[in-house]
């Protein structure tokens, strides 16, 4: 006789595990893995960001940079450097820290696209000029933006004001 026929034979609680538990237990690691990938990603995506940003206003100086961005044929160059180079360090701090991630998404995503627009398409997707970076960076800075994962500012001061758990990207709820 099963020992689960047993238990109910002697009245015993069945203690074994639900198909619902069972999701559960796969679940929660499946989130602790997917907030894990999502920070990694950031983080890498924000490094990439802040070196470039750095390398623009420390390196080369904003008067060189607005200068190759007029050349470059791209409008109010002066405004634009200073853009680039706020978006890339802030942005990419802000990304790293899981703070106003939606924002920034989007922010990193239109600087891509400008960067491709009037730099990097001409040069075709593959490097050194083409733009297969700038695609990825937008592209990921855009999804992290919306789906950034918990482990974030953003998640903790939302779950904070809201008392709930923002819904991990498997719609769950936790």
């Amino acid at each position: 006789m099963p020992a689960a026929e047993v238990a109910r034979t002697l009245n015993f609680p069945d203690t074994s595990p639900t198909p619902h538990q069972r999701r559960d237990i796969r679940g929660s690691s499946m989130d602790i893995a997917r907030d894990l990938f999502a920070f990694i990603a950031r983080l890498a995506i924000g490094i990439v960001l802040i070196a470039h940003g750095v390398q623009k206003f420390f390196g080369l100086g904003m008067p060189m940079i607005s200068e190759a961005f007029g050349r470059l044929g791209i409008p109010l160059p002066t405004i634009a450097a200073w853009f680039t180079v706020l978006v890339e360090i802030v942005g990419g701090t802000l990304l790293v820290l899981g703070l106003l991630l939606p924002i920034v998404g989007v922010l990193v995503a239109l600087l891509m696209a400008g960067a491709a627009w009037f730099v990097h398409l001409p040069h075709g997707l593959f490097s050194p000029n083409g733009y297969e970076l700038v695609l990825v960076i937008g592209v990921a800075a855009l999804a992290l933006g919306f789906n950034g994962g918990r482990w974030s500012i953003d998640h903790g001061v939302l779950s904070r004001f809201t008392g709930r758990r923002r819904p991990s990207a498997a719609g769950d709820g936790r």
